[in-house]
């Protein structure tokens, strides 16, 4: 009887134990940097301001410091389209809301905008969405968004 048990036990502590192999971990480390790269090289944008600090993060989405782990956005710079690529890692599951909540009033603001002068814009713009990922939250808004998007993506898969 106490083999059984013992057996019984051993088999329950492999299973748990490789329980979380094969799962998806969503709060994993996720090289910004690289992301950032592979977008200017492959995602068809030009014309296009680097924000390196959060200070400059913080007057361009409103997104407070302190919510922030890491970073990498870039916006349009003098185009006419308000093209925008952010990822950002939040510190916690509390501050991914709060920065998700700035992005999609960034993003309600830039369709506002759109719609006094240009109704081609306001189609794509609608398109867009912020998105989430564990405590990534994501904004991209661009002509090919769909493309970039796919780009951010892989890298959480």
């Amino acid at each position: 009887m106490k083999k059984v048990l013992v057996l019984t036990f051993s088999v329950l502590l492999m299973l748990f134990a490789f329980a979380g192999c094969g799962s998806e971990n969503k709060d994993s480390n996720v090289e910004l940097s690289k992301i950032l790269a592979d977008v200017n090289d492959n995602g068809g944008l030009s014309s296009m301001k680097t924000i390196t600090n959060t200070t400059d993060l913080q007057k361009q989405f409103d997104i407070d410091p302190d919510n922030v782990s890491d970073f990498i956005a870039e916006v349009s710079d003098g185009d006419s389209f308000p093209t925008t690529v952010v990822v950002i890692k939040a510190n916690d599951e509390e501050s991914v809301q709060t920065i998700n909540d700035k992005l999609n009033t960034y993003l309600n603001d830039k369709l506002n905008t759109a719609q006094s002068y240009d109704t081609d814009q306001v189609s794509i713009i609608k398109e867009c969405s912020v998105q989430e990922n564990g405590l990534y939250s994501m904004l991209i808004i661009a002509e090919n968004h769909e493309n970039i998007e796919k780009i951010v993506q892989g890298y959480f898969s």
